[in-house]
């Protein structure tokens, strides 16, 4: 006893001298304040958790290694891809809000591309059935990049059709995020047997495990034959499919695009595809095809993001399209977690008389989530924007509406997660029918919603709101 008496303090003193050099790391790294107060938290409320949470989700160092290469290959290789792109917007001399395709290009060095069209998909019933009429139409390639593909009823079936299309001669590739996917071995082995190419992006250990884990690949694209994209916040999971097994009903929102701006959507993938297996695709396999089958003339920008990015490029640019809003702004989102800067934006926004309305789950399926968003609805409520909880089912969708002239869809969440940490895709649009057709939506579904007055945010039981304060100080890393 004696002796546990005597060691006990240097483990004392090692435990305090480890906790030290770890908070002194995390404000070495340069995180955003926000982040590191939030992880330094967690380290001085639960000594050990707290560490183990930071090692599992805020250490970087090897995740810098991997997404400096990634950097290297797209500045290097993929650019090769845009040689011809420079800066071109000209075209929007004159457009009411001319300032947009300008913010984009200093963003990521995108234009908008004119020649395409879009097709607004709600929900998974919808957007499966087109996307199955697509692939089995495909003749060249088909391309897959997805947060969650499970081999249920719909993701079966479509695991079989790709397997048929590779027999056929086609190439396909899939790429799926080893966390949030749930492929058996049956099914890897039959994608393998067909000569179908499949890789996990960034692979854990136990992936069951590891649900929130950072740096997730959350995108939701497909690309056919270079000329057909989709892309929104709909997985192949049988639960977007109404109805469905749980008896959740899922609010979705999905585009399909034809056209030029496809090409943004390949040029995402071929980089991810890199990531995941260090194979450069052919960039002559990629070049845009068929322009005669492009009826309409609708802009579009395509924008991705991901974890090193030197740019928080799709955060940037809610912030130019909210900031840049006259009348209007309609914002669906399941989880709503922003920045300050963005936060403010929102709230100024307002102030200077611009209506601005926000629909969210009343009951959403992560729990911390919805608490820290919590704690940012009075702010706004005062600063008179409009909150509408969904009470139908699970607002999933993930849309932005400005002025009935510019809108999103895409797989980002409001939430620093998907700003900062998670590898998303949108598309943005520069027209009024497909804005129009999103607001209808939006519409239809305020239906289904009630509003959010300040006196119900009062009136929460004391322990909730204790809830909700403790997960709005860990809200940069959830």
């Amino acid at each position: 006893m004696e002796y546990i008496a005597t060691v006990k303090p240097y483990f004392l003193i090692a435990y305090y001298v480890f906790i030290s050099f770890i908070i002194l790391t995390i404000i070495l790294d340069n995180k955003r304040p926000g982040k590191s107060f939030a992880f330094i938290f967690l380290i001085l409320l639960f000594p050990v958790g707290g560490v183990i949470i930071y090692l599992l989700f805020g250490a970087q160092y090897q995740k810098k290694k991997l997404f400096t290469k990634k950097r290297y290959f797209d500045k290097v290789y993929l650019n090769r891809l845009f040689e011809g792109n420079k800066k071109n917007t000209d075209a929007f001399a004159n457009h009411e809000y001319s300032k947009l395709p300008t913010l984009f290009y200093n963003i990521e060095q995108v234009n908008f591309s004119s020649n395409n069209e879009v097709d607004i998909l709600i929900n998974g019933e919808n957007k499966f059935k087109v996307l199955i009429h697509e692939l089995k139409k495909a003749t060249k390639s088909i391309h897959l990049d997805y947060y969650i593909i499970t081999d249920d009823v719909i993701g079966t079936q479509i695991i079989d059709l790709l397997c048929l299309k590779s027999e056929e001669g086609i190439k396909v590739k899939i790429i799926y995020d080893d966390v949030g996917s749930s492929i058996s071995r049956k099914s890897h082995a039959k994608l393998k047997s067909s000569g179908v190419e499949a890789h996990a992006y960034m692979p854990v250990l136990f992936s069951r495990l590891a649900h929130k884990a950072n740096y997730r690949n959350h995108r939701k694209i497909v690309v056919i034959d270079n000329e057909i994209g989709f892309l929104g916040g709909i997985n192949i999971n049988d639960k977007y499919i109404n109805p469905n097994k749980i008896g959740l009903f899922w609010r979705d929102t999905h585009v399909m695009i034809k056209g030029e701006a496809v090409i943004g959507l390949q040029y995402i993938f071929i980089s991810d595809w890199y990531f995941v297996c260090g194979q450069k695709i052919d960039l002559k396999e990629v070049a845009y095809l068929d322009q005669n089958n492009v009826k309409s003339k609708i802009p579009i920008s395509i924008l991705g993001s991901d974890y090193g990015t030197k740019n928080q490029t799709i955060m940037e640019a809610y912030f130019g399209m909210i900031t840049n809003a006259r009348k209007e702004v309609l914002i669906t989102t399941p989880y709503f977690v922003p920045d300050e800067s963005l936060l403010n934006a929102i709230k100024i926004t307002s102030k200077s008389g611009v209506k601005i309305k926000i629909i969210i789950p009343k009951k959403p399926d992560i729990k911390t989530a919805y608490f820290a968003s919590q704690t940012y609805l009075k702010g706004l409520l005062q600063s008179g924007v409009e909150i509408y909880y969904y009470t139908k089912g699970m607002m999933h969708s993930k849309t932005m509406v400005i002025d009935e002239a510019i809108s999103t869809v895409g797989s980002t969440n409001f939430d620093q997660r998907s700003f900062s940490l998670n590898a998303e895709v949108n598309a943005f649009i520069l027209d009024v029918g497909i804005a129009q057709k999103l607001k209808f939506q939006f519409e239809e579904d305020l239906k289904d919603c009630y509003k959010l007055q300040l006196e119900e945010l009062k009136n929460r039981p004391w322990h909730l709101k204790v809830a909700c304060s403790i997960s709005r100080l860990i809200a940069p890393i959830l």
